[in-house]
């Protein structure tokens, strides 16, 4: 469960599924199953789930394999994580964990002509196009050399995200995300596949999330939009 843990920031990262809003239909409610393959050292792991979202920001995703895990999440970053089997829970408070600022939030309402990055203290810099794809370079509103991001690019063909990566004080590339596989869902097109490479001391984790079996509003009724963890369960620390 504590490898789970370790690995929330990018599992809620993960969940990034895209476009501009369409003014004909509102998003309230969206589930998926989603597929997890990551690549470590020469390790792989695969994780499967479900995820369920809502537009108040409560989001519960239910992780099916290797184990059986539920996370539920809220836009305050109040994040709880479930063990079924032990019957134990983990609690969690820190804003970056808040649903309001993953980029999922940041597709379903609309702003991914700046995916979130003005929201979280970054300005656009320059504009260019290069073959065909509009190419936006942004940094920090304030200039802090002790920031670890400092320069963030997002490329766009036509009004999809397709990549983004993010850069150090060194002008190395920390993190690298691609978009790919849109499909219509709910009247706009979502990115069905998420492929992420992190980097960190001279080694780099690739991690691919799948998205299928969307279910929009009426049809998204799973009895998971309204799951509470047991009164019994006991608290674990992290």
């Amino acid at each position: 469960m504590k490898s789970l843990v370790r690995a929330l920031p990018s599992l809620i990262t993960f969940i990034c599924l895209s476009s501009f809003l369409s003014p004909l239909q509102t998003i309230d409610r969206l589930s998926a199953q989603m597929t997890t393959r990551q690549v470590q050292q020469g390790k792989s792991v695969t994780i499967k789930g479900e995820l369920f979202y809502q537009r108040n920001g409560n989001m519960i995703t239910h992780f099916s394999y290797p184990k059986e895990v539920i996370i539920l999440a809220n836009k305050l970053g109040e994040t709880r994580i479930y063990d079924p089997k032990a019957n134990a829970v983990m609690r969690f408070q820190n804003a970056m964990f808040g649903t309001q600022t993953t980029q999922l939030a940041y597709f379903l309402t609309g702003s991914t002509a700046d995916m979130g990055l003005n929201n979280i203290g970054f300005v656009q810099e320059k504009v260019s196009n290069n073959k065909g794809l509009l190419v936006t370079d942004w940094k920090p509103k304030v200039a802090d050399k002790k920031t670890l991001i400092q320069r963030v690019r997002v490329v766009y063909n036509g009004t999809n995200p397709i990549y983004m990566h993010y850069t150090d004080a060194n002008q190395k590339i920390i993190r690298k995300v691609y978009y790919s596989g849109y499909q219509t869902v709910g009247e706009r097109p979502f990115p069905t596949s998420t492929t992420e490479i992190m980097y960190e001391k001279g080694d780099s984790t690739v991690s691919k999330t799948t998205y299928s079996n969307f279910q929009v509003n009426q049809q998204a009724n799973s009895s998971y939009f309204n799951y509470t963890i047991p009164a019994s369960a006991k608290i674990q620390q992290p």
